[in-house]
């Protein structure tokens, strides 16, 4: 009996591991017609294919039966834009802007709202609006792969995506027949590979290539395909090449004229795929990379390693990552497919596999390439993608990179800060020319892989995105407490503030504001100026960000021991800077005006950025504050798209209120998802997929607080607060300019601070918390068990837990404790 007992509980075992990494359908996705191609509204292939991805090559696959059709994606392929203009062209910003902001800032201090000729809106557009084409994300190329086999005949279908090791599978039978696909893309050797089987049969495969793009060369020889093409510029074309090789074993392989390979009697087929673009993140040339060479070693190097070598690194690598941090709730597998799991509604089996794959789309989008994940993160089958599949800088790329740190994958952010590296190198050229700022930079609304970061086409869009940019670049050092790190950022975080300094003006009641801006992509006044009447000053939103940047800076500057004249101007500017203000209806106010309208469901909530993803609104240290922001929230309501579902998720989290989030999350999982768990903002946005699994971790884990009263025993003495209430007004909260000392305060791990009542058995391991942490959290009854700290670092912290606050935890590199609902120290 015991004996099988104990097999029961490993099957069941092996049935919840599979269930939580394993995304499986019983039939192919749809063909990727030109219909879809044309119109990223229709939905079919990139809904319902599979992805792979390395962080810069990658590949969906639709498991087609008579032809497979493999879309590629190079993370650097854009078109429609400009590279290789002088230095100061290249950011795109107008050339001599600031002669005319004095111009601009004049309506919006005379507060000509709405969009007639003399609005703010109008002269931002005519005098500071870039002229010079964003661009868009690109296509790369298609593989297809015929098989000559027809869907009426085949039996026992299945195609499968295994997230734990990155590989995706299709299976079919034909009779007696066993055919099996196998594909992932490395990140070791850097290609694309695929396998295709067959059992008691042999298999003609024809294998062909094409590109969206004008090819200029296409040929097959031998047992290779290449291709070489070029994306169309406004300026200097993008070249790219990819090279395919066939490895048929003994069967006949014969290259066609038309550059397709034809495969006779084969068993056992192996494509290796290699491509590059000629893009290198070089300011302002972009470019100059030997995509050729690259290709052809790279391919070199691929087949001598050999297929099984290749598939083992590669899982080792993915799996590894994927292994750094785990959620295992308690739920009972059902055994369906996930097209199907998606129907039925939300399930905590769903949920798991929601988190994980999160994970494992931003290992797959975003490894060591120069620039970040985009819009749909790594994968574009349009010529003209929804948003252009850019950098919106208004939320959704930093959203992107929210779960890198909670979640544990901190390598995943090496491309975002090589990103900001390049951005604060245009953006210098931005803030002079666009504003007259001599120090530091700037960046607007929309980014590309060209050093885009001048004002956006739209004066109705203008908005400064330093700030919001530099809070992820931080972030990531408060997790690590890097100094190497810190010493490679500190420029950025500098000049970001620099701007920022020359760039606040003072407003009616002398306290300084930011403008131009908006409360992205909120109206106000509409029913005097019309809907589309958004440009503002002191957008609540920016404010915030601007206090959070102004204490990271300061942070840094005393760690590093730099520029105590200019941290002191910071320390200086800070009380002077607007004050978050409750409204008449007992909401955070949006703009310093009252304007807020309480049937107002718009889906962006950007002045709660001090709630979450920010740190200064808490129920802990500001529960005035965190009253007025949970107001707005009920005001704006629960129906949302993808990526503001994700953030209300966090919202509700930092509240504390764990169901709320949880419903949330729920739907998010359940109304806000596609056959290939894609993100459904709609269309597809790859966002909310990460801020949904960062809206998890802040259930289970939050550590954004700091003690700076060390000698306080209850988290309201003890934790630093940012907006103190004013004698003059109880509804108005200046911002705070912290002590030096803040940069030892230990944080503040607050261990399950919104668990949900459904989630009442599980387990957590790998969170990671700031000042060098990692946590594993087991509970049951929705009690906690128990937790493992381990210091990765040298840490100092303290733990929160049922109200209670311990005394100062001192941990060595390499040692954990354990904590309990009982635990005293």
């Amino acid at each position: 009996m015991k004996f099988i007992i104990s097999l029961l509980i490993l099957i069941f075992s092996s049935l919840q591991a599979h269930a939580q990494f394993t995304l499986t359908y019983n039939e192919p996705a749809s063909p990727f017609t030109q219909e879809q191609r044309n119109n990223y509204n229709k939905n079919g292939y990139i809904q319902e294919a599979l992805p792979l991805g390395n962080g810069r090559l990658g590949a969906m696959f639709s498991g087609g039966i008579a032809q497979e059709h493999i879309m590629m994606n190079e993370i650097t392929l854009w078109m429609n834009s400009k590279r290789g203009l002088d230095s100061v062209a290249q950011s795109g910003t107008r050339i001599g802007a600031h002669k005319n902001f004095h111009k601009v800032r004049k309506t919006y201090q005379e507060e000509h709202y709405g969009t007639g000729e003399n609005s703010m809106e109008a002269t931002a557009t005519k005098y500071l609006s870039t002229q010079q084409p964003l661009g868009n994300y690109a296509p790369f190329a298609d593989v297809y792969v015929s098989t000559g086999h027809q869907t009426k005949d085949i039996s026992h279908y299945n195609r499968s995506l295994d997230i734990h090791k990155g590989v995706g599978t299709v299976h079919y039978n034909i009779g007696k027949s066993e055919y099996t696909r196998t594909y992932f893309s490395s990140h070791p050797h850097d290609v694309v590979v695929a396998r295709y089987t067959a059992k008691k049969a042999t298999m003609n495969l024809t294998i062909h290539t094409s590109s969206l793009h004008k090819i200029t060369h296409v040929q097959a020889k031998g047992q290779r395909i290449v291709l070489q093409g070029e994306a169309a510029m406004e300026k200097d074309p993008v070249q790219f090449m990819q090279s395919i090789f066939v490895d048929a074993g003994k069967a006949e392989i014969i290259a066609q004229q038309d550059g397709s390979l034809k495969i006779k009697n084969a068993t056992d087929v192996k494509i290796y795929v290699a491509a590059y673009t000629d893009y290198l993140p070089v300011y302002p040339t972009f470019k100059r990379r030997d995509y050729i060479a690259d290709t052809e070693k790279t391919l070199k190097k691929a087949v001598e390693v050999g297929y099984q070598e290749l598939k083992e690194m590669h899982q080792n690598d993915v799996s590894a990552l994927m292994d750094q941090c785990q959620l295992n709730l308690n739920y009972q597998p059902s055994g369906v497919t996930t097209d199907q799991l998606i129907a039925q509604g939300s399930s905590i089996e769903l949920e798991n596999l929601y988190f994980n794959y999160a994970r494992y789309l931003q290992v797959s989008s975003s490894r060591t390439a120069s620039v970040p994940s985009n819009l749909q993160g790594l994968w574009n089958g349009h010529l003209k993608p929804a948003w252009n599949a850019d950098y919106h800088t208004d939320i959704n790329l930093a959203m992107n990179y929210w779960m890198v740190e909670t979640a544990n994958l901190p390598n995943s952010f090496n491309p975002y800060v090589s990103y900001l590296k390049t951005i604060a190198e245009s953006g210098k050229h931005t803030a002079k020319e666009s504003f007259g700022i001599e120090k530091g930079w700037s960046m607007g609304l929309n980014g590309n892989v060209f050093g885009f970061t001048a004002p956006n086409v739209h004066g109705r869009r203008m908005q400064q995105s330093g700030a919001w940019l530099c809070q992820n670049l931080f972030e990531h050092y408060a997790f690590s407490k890097d100094k190497k790190y810190l010493e490679e950022i500190y420029p950025i975080l500098k000049g970001a503030a620099e701007f920022y300094v020359a760039f606040l003006a003072p407003w009616k009641d002398g306290s300084l504001v930011i403008y131009p801006t908006w409360s992205p992509e909120n109206a106000y006044l509409v029913k005097e100026f019309g809907k589309l009447n958004k440009q503002a000053y002191g957008a609540s939103f920016e404010q915030q960000l601007v206090l959070n940047l102004f204490t990271d800076y300061i942070e840094a500057s005393v760690v590093l021991n730099r520029d105590k004249a200019f941290r002191k101007t910071v320390q200086e500017t800070i009380p002077k800077l607007c004050p978050q203000k409750i409204g008449q209806y007992g909401q955070v106010q949006e703009w310093p005006e009252d304007w807020d309208n309480p049937t107002d469901h718009h889906r962006h909530i950007s002045h709660l950025i001090a709630l979450h993803p920010g740190r200064d609104f808490s129920p802990l240290t500001t529960p005035e504050l965190s009253n007025a922001a949970l107001v707005t929230m009920k005001h704006r309501g629960d129906i949302s798209t993808g990526w503001s579902t994700a953030w209300k998720t966090n919202f509700w989290a930092r509240l504390h209120n764990g169901d709320k989030a949880y419903q949330f999350y729920q739907f998010l999982t359940a109304k806000r998802t596609y056959a290939n768990l894609f993100d459904f903002h709609p269309p597809f946005q790859i966002d909310g997929n990460f801020g949904g699994t960062a809206g998890v971790c802040e259930m289970l884990l939050q550590s954004h607080l700091r003690s700076v009263n060390n000698k306080a025993d209850n988290i309201q003495e003890a934790a630093f607060v940012a907006y103190q209430n004013t004698s003059e007004n109880k509804k108005h909260f200046v911002p705070v300019a912290p002590k030096e000392s803040i940069a030892n305060a230990p944080y503040i791990l607050h261990l399950l601070p919104a668990l949900p009542s459904a989630w009442s058995k599980g387990s957590v391991k790998g969170l990671r918390a700031r000042g060098g942490l990692e946590v594993d959290i087991t509970w049951d009854h929705g009690v906690l068990v128990n937790a493992i700290i381990y210091a990765k670092t040298n840490s100092v912290f303290r733990v929160f837990h049922q109200g209670k606050l311990s005394s100062v935890i001192s941990l060595k590199e390499g040692v954990s404790i354990q904590w309990n609902s009982n635990s005293k120290k």
